[in-house]
């Protein structure tokens, strides 16, 4: 079995034609002269469907104080209707030049890219492309993720970026990269293939926020660095800096050391929270007030293997 039509209560049929079909882009199936069943008065039996879909609108015009009322509320406010898309892009596209109104803007989800469009009365729409579903397990659980911040690709080119800048800050000189651990790692490897230019690279674990999802303030090294560092020039890569404690205390273990010089490249810096003396050289994306997860980052050791960073649900 399928659901073959869906009916939308409208206020007058032509309105309602010219809207999905001139703007949306649906097709209009059939309009032919009909008769009610229930009072015997003429009507239209209107039906209007997108492109190569199974399912249909039968659009019904209100012919009573009832279903007047009824008109843009069948769903009391909810989203009334979901219209998939295999190209969103190209869609949200022609919709917004066709004059469509959409209330709330595209956004990346983890099942797939989603924005909220309204008809002529006001019922709310999804236009969503969703992505491929592999198996009733698919990692990770929608609900644990919320709004995706950072896309695998925003996150490929801004490394790239930082790589070029270190690259010319840095040439003549070989820059040893002190990576933080974990969260760094994903961030780390990235990074160092984006330097064209000699580096070497060294590992600093730490621990300050254990199973939470805040920091504590307390830090503990946990893993020391197996190299000297006195006269080298030093980047610290952090995945994050929150509160700044964390780098804080790093910076101040690894001056005593006397390196040459000291630089700082976060891959995230939360917004109005850091340090007031604390200078980050080198910022991948500002962060607002969320936890994240994905690239590295993780909540109780999971999420790390994320391709792109996202809220936590």
């Amino acid at each position: 079995m399928e659901i073959g039509l869906v009916t939308l209560v409208v206020t007058d049929y032509d309105d309602a034609i010219d809207f999905y079909v001139d703007r949306v882009g649906f097709d209009l199936v059939e309009d032919t002269p009909a008769t009610s069943t229930a009072t015997g008065e003429p009507k239209r039996w209107v039906v209007v469907r997108p492109p190569g879909a199974g399912t249909a609108l039968l659009l019904a015009e209100a012919s009573d104080d009832d279903q007047q009322a009824a008109v843009g509320t069948q769903t009391g406010g909810r989203v009334a209707f979901f219209l998939s898309s295999d190209d969103f892009d190209a869609d949200y596209k022609r919709m917004v030049d066709a004059g469509v109104h959409f209330v709330r803007k595209p956004k990346k989800v983890p099942y797939g890219q989603v924005a909220v469009w309204e008809d002529l009365y006001g019922n709310h729409w999804d236009l969503i492309e969703r992505r491929p579903v592999l198996d009733a397990t698919t990692f990770p659980p929608a609900d644990d993720i919320g709004e995706i911040l950072y896309t695998e690709q925003q996150i490929s080119e801004r490394v790239t970026a930082l790589g070029r800048k270190i690259a010319a800050d840095y040439r003549d000189r070989t820059p040893l990269l002190i990576a933080v651990l974990k969260g760094s790692m994903l961030f780390v490897a990235d990074l160092m293939r984006a330097i064209q230019a000699p580096i070497e690279v060294d590992f600093l674990a730490v621990s300050s926020y254990g199973a939470a999802t805040k920091s504590s303030g307390v830090v503990r090294i946990v893993k020391d660095l197996d190299q000297e560092i006195s006269g080298r020039d030093v980047i610290v890569v952090e995945d994050i800096v929150d509160s700044g404690l964390t780098l804080r205390y790093l910076l101040d273990h690894l001056s005593s050391q006397h390196p040459a010089s000291i630089a700082t490249c976060s891959l995230l810096l939360r917004e109005g929270s850091q340090v007031d003396d604390l200078v980050i050289d080198y910022v991948g994306f500002q962060l607002p007030p969320a936890f994240v997860i994905g690239y590295g980052l993780d909540v109780d050791q999971c999420y790390r293997n994320l391709p792109y960073i996202a809220s936590y649900a």
